[in-house]
């Protein structure tokens, strides 16, 4: 069986996948919308730009949530066996 910690880490990093489709899908879309929409054209940029914007908020969050955990615990020294 897995223990307690280890099973939190994964949680949370299983939910930085999610959290980086939703994020992404979500960008591409309200950067597709915007294209689309308000400068009178299919234009890509937007879209590239919303997605960018989508996967730099997921890998913040998940850079800041493995680190509160990670650095939560106790440091062990490393022994070499």
């Amino acid at each position: 069986m897995s223990t307690p910690e280890r099973r939190d880490f994964e949680e949370r990093y299983s939910a930085c996948f999610t959290d980086f489709a939703l994020k992404t899908v979500t960008g591409l879309l309200i950067g597709s919308m915007f294209g689309g929409f308000f400068l009178r054209g299919y234009r890509r940029w937007p879209m590239y730009i919303g997605g960018g914007l989508g996967f730099g908020m997921a890998y913040s969050n998940c850079e800041d949530s493995l680190n509160t955990f990670l650095l939560s615990k106790e440091p062990r020294p490393c022994v070499i066996k």
